[in-house]
């Protein structure tokens, strides 16, 4: 097993390693920066971008506005999540709504969420709106999935509704995000960026990809999505360590 694991690190390295002479030998051959600059110098609009003295308050900013969306998407998926349970009447409110969230495309979204928000703002919108429908489907999917005898169970003891999420709920919900916490954060992440792209607010990585795309400079958009592969890889490294949380505790 060991073995095969380190066969598979190696092929990846070789992967990653044909890919980027492609990229190398593709921006010798077009000899363009405007469509493919060459890796020195993305490597450049890296170091000058991270030498940055708002650097840290960019990424901050983009952070800080998907933890506060995140966070409220969360909430409002566990309080509807079990609402739409134990009352059918807010999963029928709920389904259109949802729907017209996920059918939606992205960039929309955007558009509309700039029309009715500010440019502040609407980045915490869209990333609500994108994150919620999946983890408030994933919420309730969580609770109908409970064994049905052990909720017959509290119906004939009369046990009382906040001692069922206390004891019943709130454990199946905990287990559920915590196995798709950094996808989803990822997501809204991406999203939330997205939404800098075209609000532009004062700090955050979309504006700054808006503004390199606006003096063409290429390279530093590339930089900057070296960065968010980053800063996913990050979310990456946190999504293996709450796995084997989950696997320790379930043995």
């Amino acid at each position: 097993m060991m073995k095969y694991s380190w066969k598979s690190r190696v092929y990846i390295l070789i992967s990653c390693l044909f890919f980027i002479a492609l990229w190398q030998v593709s921006a010798i051959i077009i000899d363009n920066d405007i469509y493919i600059p060459r890796i020195q110098q993305v490597i450049k609009s890296i170091v000058e971008i991270v030498n940055e003295p708002d650097f840290f308050k960019i990424v901050l900013s983009s952070f800080y506005r998907t933890a506060i969306s995140y966070i409220l998407a969360l909430g409002c998926s566990m309080i509807l999540g079990v609402l739409s349970v134990v009352y059918p009447f807010f999963k029928y409110l709920l389904s259109p709504l949802n729907s017209f969230v996920k059918t939606i495309p992205t960039m929309v979204l955007v558009v509309l969420a700039l029309v009715w928000f500010t440019k502040d703002s609407a980045p915490f919108v869209v990333g609500f709106a994108i994150t919620f429908p999946i983890l408030y489907e994933g919420v309730r999917n969580s609770i109908m999935q409970i064994d049905k005898k052990l909720i017959d169970m509290t119906e004939i003891y009369e046990v009382e509704l906040i001692d069922k999420i206390k004891k019943i709920y709130f454990p199946v919900m905990k287990f559920y995000f915590m196995s798709i916490f950094v996808s989803t954060f990822s997501l809204t992440f991406k999203v939330v960026i997205a939404g800098e792209i075209h609000g532009q607010p004062k700090f955050g990585i979309g504006t700054h990809i808006q503004l390199e795309k606006v003096n063409f400079n290429v390279s530093g958009i590339f930089a900057w999505i070296i960065i968010i592969m980053f800063i996913s890889l990050i979310f990456e490294l946190i999504n293996r360590f709450l796995q084997k949380k989950i696997y320790r505790w379930n043995k």
